[in-house]
């Protein structure tokens, strides 16, 4: 067996691979894996080559764009359930802003696979949940290669295909597992990263649920698949902090919140809306897509807001893009690109401890960083559309600009990190179905929202006046109400002000007048005086005769 990868959109987001698999008859297996921006089959496969399948990670339009226009020769699109049943609302409303060709032929190409699934003869591929986002999963490979063993156990090889992964769970969907009942022989690893992911949700959980709770009208702008996520933390959030908070779901993440089949207490999917006040209520969050509020419900919802400065509006982006439109209600931004943190990824290379990685969804600088991070595999870092050579002849290759002597050194490394590496054999592939949500697995500082939210929030729209700027005022409640001192505090600090005045002594002094400016007018004493600074004196004005 022979196997080979080539890079497919280099200068596009190389999340994409063609992998190729001859067998020793000559037999050729071609695989896509993704089919992101500038995919183009046409110029990729040769004359005697046929796509055998298309190897779909997850539902973001960054690795389907050009799914429509690669389909071809009856090949199938494997790919997780929950990705399928996604991608059957997402392609056909994707269309209204993108160019993705005939969407018809990739649905009718969908095949949702859940076991292992043959290709050809002695090679096999399945799912295996990844994280990243609600149904995203990686995938896996094995093939058997009979000539390079006696033993014909020994002959059976793996490929895990990472696809944008975390190692947290997503919405409740599992993420990437770090160990295996197998070895894992080569690793084709995407590499975005993002190292404040879960800061950055921390934070807009706390100002979303801040502004909630002081009775605000809450507007979060996110992609659909961000916002069912969003929509699913927030729901449980609010379920530990026992205080209720009603939260909308609208539009495009409504319609997959249904389709996904979650249950979330406190979460409301409605997918169309004639009057933003439907869906808009005082002390709510509503959850709107796109994440740019140019368009769509997100651009309806926020122009309903726009005047009410008590308000707030939360952008929850995945790229830089952000709306610098100036209005009245409080508006945050937080990148919120749910990827793994660099260190995860060396972690993750060191469990799984595979004797080759590929690198992807990288380049440039980047690119280079990992190509030199790992010194225990064989690590590809090309930079071009070449087709290389991963496996032949019974052997994991070595790649041509690494040295003899620098490849032994990686060998010995690689030896002992494989016998460091615990063999799970009793453990399972994690499928890509949601389980129950576990916050803290998710990245929620559980500790941090109950301190916050264990105390009252000032209410936004108390003393507003409703014909100056629109704001509804909202409806007083004495029970709720609390104050920065309590009742007995007020009383005390009441009595005291009275025996101080009380005790106030009279005493003439002359003083100098240094300023006459419209904002302070500063005196000068020209006598002592028992006074200390920041005490309040009564000053009686004696004006001399000027010697003019």
């Amino acid at each position: 067996m022979r196997v080979s990868y080539q890079h497919t959109n280099i200068n596009s987001g190389n999340e994409s691979t063609l992998l190729r698999f001859t067998a020793a008859d000559g037999t050729r297996a071609c695989i896509l894996v993704d089919a992101g921006d500038g995919v183009n089959l046409d110029t990729l496969l040769a004359d005697d080559e046929y796509l055998n399948a298309i190897l779909l990670t997850h539902p973001h339009i960054d690795h389907y764009r050009t799914l429509a226009t690669n389909v071809r020769h009856s090949a199938p699109v494997y790919t997780a359930d929950t990705t399928a049943a996604i991608l059957e609302q997402a392609l056909p409303e994707a269309t209204k802003d993108n160019d993705l060709g005939d969407v018809s032929a990739a649905l009718d190409a969908l095949e949702p696979i859940d076991e292992w699934t043959s290709i050809l003869n002695g090679l096999e591929v399945r799912p295996i949940a990844a994280g990243h986002t609600p149904g995203g999963a990686g995938f896996l490979v094995r093939f058997r290669d009979e000539t390079a063993t006696d033993d014909p156990l020994d002959g059976e090889q793996h490929v895990l295909i990472s696809g944008d992964f975390t190692t947290r769970p997503c919405a409740g969907f599992p993420g990437l597992a770090t160990s295996y009942p197998f070895d894992i022989d080569c690793l084709l690893l995407n590499v975005a990263s993002n190292d404040s992911y879960t800061t950055s949700l921390n934070e807009s959980l706390q100002l979303t649920l801040e502004h909630a709770y002081a009775g605000s009208r809450v507007v979060v702008a996110a992609s659909s698949l961000t916002g069912v996520h969003y929509a699913t933390l927030l729901g449980h959030c609010i379920e530990v902090l026992e205080r209720e908070v009603p939260i909308t779901l609208v539009g495009q993440a409504a319609k997959l919140y249904d389709s996904l089949e979650y249950d979330v207490s406190g979460v409301e999917p409605t997918a169309v809306f004639d009057r933003t006040s439907e869906v808009l209520a005082d002390g709510g969050i509503t959850i709107a897509g796109p994440e740019m509020p140019t368009t769509g419900s997100t651009q309806r919802l926020r122009q309903a807001i726009d005047d009410d400065p008590a308000a707030a509006f939360v952008q929850l982006t995945t790229g830089d893009e952000v709306d610098p439109a100036d209005t009245r209600c409080t508006t945050q931004v937080f990148p919120l690109s749910n990827h793994p943190s660099s260190e995860t990824i060396t972690d993750i290379v060191r469990d799984i401890a595979p004797k080759e990685v590929v690198i992807k969804h990288a380049s440039g600088r980047t690119l280079k960083e990992f190509q030199r991070r790992f010194d225990r595999c064989f690590t590809w870092g090309t930079n071009d559309t070449g087709i290389h050579c991963l496996y032949e002849n019974g052997e994991w290759q070595v790649p041509d600009w690494i040295t003899d002597s620098t490849a032994s050194r990686i060998q010995s490394r690689q030896w002992e990190a494989i016998q460091e590496q615990p063999l799970e054999i009793d453990a399972s592939l994690p499928r890509c179905r949601h389980r129950s949500i576990d916050l803290e697995a998710e990245g929620v500082d559980l500790d941090a929202l109950e301190e916050t939210f264990s105390r009252a929030i000032e209410d936004p729209y108390a003393g507003t006046d409703p014909e100056n700027d629109g704001s509804k005022v909202a409806e007083s409640n004495e029970d709720d109400r609390q104050t920065d001192r309590s009742f007995e505090e007020d009383v005390l600090a009441r009595l005291e002000a009275i025996e101080t005045t009380l005790e106030r002594s009279e005493e003439t002094v002359s003083a100098r007048v240094l300023s006459d400016g419209a904002d302070k007018q500063v005196l000068q004493l020209l006598e002592t005086a028992d006074v200390e600074a920041g005490d309040v004196v009564d000053v009686t004005i004696k004006t001399e005769p000027s010697d003019d």
